[in-house]
């Protein structure tokens, strides 16, 4: 569970985390390209304000060939002192119909298509109605990030030494249209910008991972001792209380796994009391009862029919007092005594302890070897005795019952298999429950012990199907 709330915050920061950095990153470009575009405008209007209005005539009367005549060499050469205190990379100057004039990068002869002309033929249409235009950023020759800024070149009357119509009025006539190309330099930042914020997305993510794994591990802790809490429960253990986890929601629920177990553990102990006050009190007059039908059953005066009949009684008063004895078992178990003690000599010791008490006769394999196991001595024969007789029982008195034992690891596994009808699937869990059983003179208590035993002694016991066609019982004890 952990892991899977570690992924959960993580899978949720990373992408907000991504997010705001990059909304942050396209805001800053953004205002950057914008403040360039400004930039780019203005001086672009600034040159061509700058230069007399005289010099743009004689630079569009020129004709090809006159690339070094002297007003295109001295306009050459104020454009790229100019270009030089702006930190332009070119500065252009194009006709009204598109065609190049001057450049201050390449010399191409007065009156040729520029190269990029169909790259900025919708800004040359802005200019053309006497507005600035700005192209987006790209990538220029020499590798830098460039922003080309355009504006118009208009009246170009002799009356006129400068530009006298400023862009955007409506009545000026466009002679032609000069433009800037400036790097951005302003975006390196934006570059370094997006360094820092993955360097905080990397850090923020860390600092997430840290505390989503500090909050994991803390709430898997505390779940996981709930988890802990409520399997002593289920294993019949009410007197271990469950921890104080806090004043949260798990805390409250740790507060209410402790009211509940005190409440079974309060109506444990009512019904084992009450089970073993009345098993008591059936005691007392049973033993007197087992003796005189068992003195009336030697009486030599009494003919046969008689004896049959005293020994009828006799053989139910004794059933009646295993059934007593299961119920006091069932009413105060002990808790367990663990000890080092020899697998094999338990088991044979109930096999024949087992034989002689269901005066069974079939054919029992006994396959285990010299392996010891940490239990309660006690209880674990308490187990196989009563695993052993279900067993004899279900297979008939010629049945065949299959006893063996391995080691794995620091496990030892028994299992104890049957040649009987088995045990239905909906019906495993319910053979566990006080009272269950379909056998005419069953008490139904055999089971119930036998597990609640193996809960105390944290032994596992599971049920399945053997290949001798009954049920087959799995006993997992820890090695010695």
């Amino acid at each position: 569970m952990g892991s899977k709330l570690w992924l959960a915050f993580s899978a949720a920061a990373i992408p907000v985390m991504l997010l705001v950095g990059s909304m942050l990153e396209w805001q800053a470009r953004k205002a950057l390209e914008n403040e360039l575009a400004r930039r780019v405008t203005s001086i672009a209007v600034s040159i061509g304000s700058s230069i007399p209005g005289d010099t743009w005539r004689f630079l569009f009367a020129l004709v090809p060939g006159e690339e070094d005549s002297r007003t295109a060499s001295r306009l050459r050469a104020r454009l790229e002192q100019i270009a030089a205190d702006v930190d332009a990379e070119r500065i252009a100057v194009w006709s009204g119909d598109g065609r190049l004039y001057l450049d201050t990068s390449v010399r191409l002869p007065i009156g040729s298509m520029p190269p990029r002309a169909a790259l900025l033929e919708r800004e040359f249409e802005t200019v053309q109605s006497n507005r600035t235009a700005h192209t987006p950023l790209f990538i220029s020759d020499s590798g830098a990030r460039v922003m080309i800024g355009l504006a118009p070149i208009v009246d170009l009357s002799p009356s006129s030494n400068r530009l006298s119509s400023a862009p955007g009025e409506t009545n000026a006539t466009v002679a032609g249209a000069l433009l800037v190309e400036v790097p951005s330099v302003s975006l390196s930042a934006v570059t370094t910008m997006r360094q820092t914020v993955l360097i905080i997305v990397i850090g923020g993510f860390l600092l997430v991972l840290v505390v989503a794994l500090i909050l994991a591990r803390s709430l898997t802790r505390r779940i996981s001792q709930l988890a802990t809490a409520a399997q002593q429960i289920g294993r019949g253990d009410l007197e271990s209380a469950v921890p104080q986890l806090g004043d949260d929601e798990i805390g409250s629920l740790a507060t209410e796994l402790d009211g509940m177990r005190r409440a079974i553990d309060l109506r444990e102990t009512q019904l084992r009391a009450m089970v073993g006050g009345v098993a008591h009190e059936i005691r007392n007059p049973l033993g007197g009862l087992t003796l005189y039908a068992e003195m009336l059953a030697r009486d030599q005066e009494l003919t046969s029919k008689q004896r049959g009949k005293a020994e009828r009684i006799l053989a139910e008063s004794l059933r009646l007092e295993r059934t007593v004895a299961d119920f006091l078992v069932y009413a105060r178990p002990e808790s367990p005594r663990r000890e080092e003690v020899s697998i094999s000599q338990i088991l044979r010791d109930c096999a024949s302890s087992a034989e002689a008490s269901a005066n069974w006769s079939g054919d029992l394999d006994l396959k285990t070897e010299d392996l010891r196991i940490s239990c309660d001595p006690d209880h674990s024969r308490q187990i196989f005795l009563n695993l052993i007789i279900n067993a004899m029982q279900a297979s008939g008195p010629q049945g065949r019952i299959r006893i063996s034992s391995l080691r794995e690891a620091d496990h030892i596994f028994v299992e104890i298999e049957d040649s009987g009808p088995g045990i239905p699937t909906d019906k495993v869990e319910q053979v566990y429950q006080p009272f269950f059983s379909e056998k005419a003179d069953g008490a139904g208590l055999g089971l119930t012990i036998t597990k609640r035993l193996c809960d105390l002694g944290e032994i596992d016991i599971q049920i399945g199907e053997s290949d001798l066609g009954g049920a087959r019982f799995i006993l997992c004890f820890r090695a010695a």
